[in-house]
């Protein structure tokens, strides 16, 4: 009785704490960001829509070229999450 009242709520605290951290997540989501890759491969604008483990899922996303250029992307863009210098949200 006991053992399982311990193990009802401890998977209780980690259900709140699993939720708790993906609404404090949440905001930066689903948002229009402008995300700065690594060295000279230049910038990302897109709508941030999640996260696959090391991946970003961008929609609607075009690159920005150094001369000013957008092109459009097909489709969404993964993103290595260890290539993104920073993020910048619109």
């Amino acid at each position: 009785m006991v053992t399982t009242l311990v193990v009802l709520v401890v998977v209780l605290a980690i259900g709140v704490g699993v939720c708790a951290i993906e609404l404090w997540s949440l905001p930066k989501r689903r948002r229009r960001c402008l995300v700065n890759l690594l060295g000279e491969e230049g910038t990302l604008e897109g709508v941030l829509w999640g996260r696959r483990g090391p991946w970003l899922v961008l929609k609607d996303a075009r690159l920005l070229r150094q001369t000013g250029e957008a092109v459009a992307a097909d489709g969404d863009i993964l993103v290595d999450r260890a290539q993104v210098s920073f993020i910048q949200v619109l």
